[in-house]
């Protein structure tokens, strides 16, 4: 799942717009066929660490 995320109030309410539709019980039934039941990502709480020092602190974020 992705959260998108900013500070700017115009990008914030931009976000909230992308959910102006709904799927039908047969889109949501198509979609759910996708699964695969196959995990493409894994991480270690080393990984997790890493990327946690990578992004900068959030006051210093435009």
């Amino acid at each position: 799942m992705v959260i998108p995320g900013s500070k700017n109030p115009v990008h914030i309410k931009d976000n909230f717009e992308l959910f102006d539709f709904s799927l039908t019980g047969a889109e949501m039934e198509e979609i759910a066929a996708l699964d695969r039941k196959k995990r493409y990502y894994t991480s270690t709480p080393e990984m997790l660490k890493r990327y946690a020092e990578m992004i900068p602190p959030v006051d210093k974020q435009k």
